[in-house]
C-alpha cells in the first residue's frame, strides 16, 4: 500500500513561509561570500554593500521567526539551514574585524612557551617566532588582552591545525553550534518551545561575527551556558562541580560571564562558590606575578592586565556614554565611575531577586539582566559584544501573544542595525565615528525599551489581584 500524499504536500503548504526566508538568507551569505571573494573585503568601500546583504539577512531572519511562530518547524528548519549560512561564510577572510589574527598570533606565542603577556606584538623579543599573523595583528604596540582560558584554546589551535583564519573560524563555528545545542536543551528544562532557539541560530550578528569573524565570544558563550545548564538541571555527585568550574572557565575566557555569578551562586553550595573563586583567582595569579599585573605605573601595555587597562580608556559606538557624559559634565573617568554605579545597581536588585525560589524559565529570564545593562553601559560597543545576550533571548519571549516579545524587541532590532557601525570604516585612512550610526543603533532601543515597559506595566495593573488563601477558603 503507497502512503497518501497529503502529509507532505500538508507540510509543504506549512512551510512555503520559510523556503522564503532560507532561499533570502542564502543569497545573503552568499552575496556576502561573492563580495569577498571578488573584492578581498567586506570593509572600506565596500561596506555599504557588506550592510545591504547583512540587512537582507536580518530580513530573512524576522521573516523565519514570524512564520515559526504560527506552525510548527521541523529540525530542518530549526538546524540545518542555519547550518548552510555558516557554511557559506567559514571559507571569507576575516576582514569585518582583525582579531583573529590576534588569536592566531598569541596561540602561536603560546604555543612555543612564551606568554602572551610578557611582550607586545611588535616586542624585537619575539621576531624569532614571526608568522604571517603578526603583520596583520591589531594593536601591535600592547601585549594580549585575553585571558589564559582564550589563550589556552587558541594554543591548542595551533598545535594541531594550521595557523589560518579559517582554523580558527571552524573551532568557533563548533563553539557556536554546540552553544545552540545547550541553548536547545535549556529551552527543553524551562519548558519553552524548541523553536525559539532561532533566535539564536538565524541571527545573522552571531553568523557574521563567529561564522567571518571567528570571534572568540563563541566559546566564552558555550561555556557559560554549560555551566547554567548544569546548575538548572542539579547533577548529583562530581557532575555538581562542573558548573562552578564551567563558569570559571568562561570568566577565563572573557570577563563577562561574571555578571551571571549573582544569580548562580544562590543556587551553588558554598563549597562550588569557593571553587569557583578559586579557579579563577589561581589561573591569574601565577601570570601576574612573572609578568606583572599592568595596573600601575606606566601603562605599557604589558602585564596580565595592561593591554586591557589601556583598552579600558576607549569609547567607541557607546549607548550611554554621550548621554551620561553630557547629563553629568563629568570626563571620561567620571562617566565610567556613574556607569560602575548604575551597573551595581542593577547587580545588586538581581542578586535580589534571584535568592527567590525560581523556576528554570524565570532564572533564565534573569539572566539576561544584567547583560541588558551591560549593553547599554559599555563605553566601547561592538557588534560582537551582543553575542552573550542573543543567546539568552530565546527564554525572554514568553508564551501568550505578541506582547511577550516586547522585552526581546529592542535587542532584535539591534542585531539589525549594528551591522551599521562598520561604516567607521569606509574610509580606510580616516576611522571616524559616525554620530548618526549611533542615533540609529540606540534611540530606537531606547524607544523599544520604554514601550515594552509601559505595556507590561499596564499589563500587569490589569490582572486581577490573587485572592488571599483565607478568603479562597472560605468561597
Amino acid at each position: 500500500m503507497t502512503a497518501s500524499p497529503a502529509p507532505v504536500a500538508g507540510r509543504a503548504r506549512r512551510s512555503w513561509g520559510l523556503w522564503i526566508a532560507a532561499g533570502l538568507g542564502l543569497a545573503a551569505y552568499g552575496g556576502l561570500a561573492h563580495l569577498d571573494a571578488t573584492a578581498g573585503t567586506l570593509r572600506d568601500g565596500f561596506t555599504p554593500r557588506t550592510a545591504g546583504w547583512y540587512l537582507v539577512a536580518f530580513a530573512a531572519f524576522v521573516a523565519a521567526l514570524w512564520w515559526a511562530e504560527r506552525r510548527s518547524v521541523r529540525l530542518l528548519w530549526l538546524w540545518a539551514i542555519p547550518i548552510a549560512f555558516r557554511l557559506l561564510l567559514i571559507p571569507t577572510t576575516p576582514t569585518l574585524s582583525d582579531d583573529v589574527y590576534r588569536y592566531l598570533w598569541e596561540g602561536h606565542v603560546a604555543a612555543s612557551g612564551v606568554s602572551p603577556y610578557a611582550h607586545p606584538i611588535d616586542a624585537p623579543e619575539l621576531d624569532h617566532l614571526h608568522i604571517p599573523a603578526r603583520d596583520l595583528a591589531n594593536n601591535p604596540s600592547l601585549a594580549s588582552p585575553y585571558l589564559p582560558a582564550a589563550h589556552a584554546t587558541f594554543a591548542t589551535a595551533a598545535l594541531v591545525a594550521p595557523s589560518s583564519p579559517t582554523t580558527m573560524q571552524v573551532v568557533m563555528v563548533g563553539f557556536d553550534l554546540a552553544a545552540a545545542g545547550v541553548i536547545a536543551a535549556l529551552l527543553r528544562l524551562a519548558a519553552l518551545p524548541r523553536r525559539r532557539v532561532m533566535l539564536y541560530l538565524w541571527n545573522p550578528l552571531v553568523i557574521v561575527e563567529v561564522a567571518h569573524g571567528a570571534h572568540l565570544d563563541a566559546l566564552m558563550v558555550f561555556l557559560a551556558l554549560l555551566a547554567v545548564y548544569l546548575t538548572l538541571s542539579r547533577p548529583a555527585g562530581a557532575a555538581a562541580w562542573a558548573a562552578p568550574l564551567l563558569l570559571a572557565a568562561a570568566t577565563l575566557t572573557r570577563p563577562l560571564p561574571i555578571l551571571l555569578a549573582p544569580v548562580l551562586w544562590p543556587r551553588w553550595r558554598p563549597a562550588q562558590r569557593v571553587g569557583y573563586a578559586a579557579v579563577v583567582v589561581g589561573a591569574l595569579v601565577p601570570f601576574g606575578l612573572v609578568d606583572g599585573w599592568g595596573l600601575a605605573g606606566d601603562a605599557t601595555g604589558t602585564g596580565l592586565f595592561g593591554s586591557i587597562r589601556a583598552f579600558s580608556g576607549w569609547v567607541f559606538n557607546s549607548a550611554s556614554h554621550e548621554w551620561i557624559a553630557g547629563s553629568f559634565a563629568a570626563d571620561v573617568a567620571g562617566t565610567r565611575l556613574v556607569t560602575a554605579a548604575l551597573g551595581a545597581v542593577v547587580l545588586a536588585v538581581v542578586a535580589m531577586r534571584a535568592r527567590r525560589d525560581l523556576g528554570p524559565a524565570s532564572v533564565l529570564r534573569l539572566m539576561a539582566v544584567p547583560l541588558v545593562a551591560y549593553t547599554l553601559l559599555s563605553p566601547t560597543f561592538h557588534p560582537w559584544y551582543l553575542i552573550a545576550l542573543v543567546a539568552f533571548l530565546p527564554f525572554v519571549v514568553a508564551e501568550g501573544g505578541w506582547r511577550h516579545w516586547l522585552a526581546a524587541a529592542p535587542w532584535l532590532y539591534l542585531t539589525g542595525a549594528l551591522v551599521l557601525s562598520y561604516l567607521t570604516y569606509l574610509d580606510p585612512d580616516r576611522h571616524a565615528e559616525l554620530t548618526w550610526v549611533r542615533r540609529v543603533e540606540w534611540l530606537p532601543v531606547f524607544a523599544l525599551l520604554a514601550a515594552a515597559g509601559v505595556v507590561l506595566a499596564a499589563r500587569r495593573s490589569a490582572a486581577p489581584a490573587p485572592v488571599p488563601a483565607a478568603a479562597a477558603a472560605r468561597s
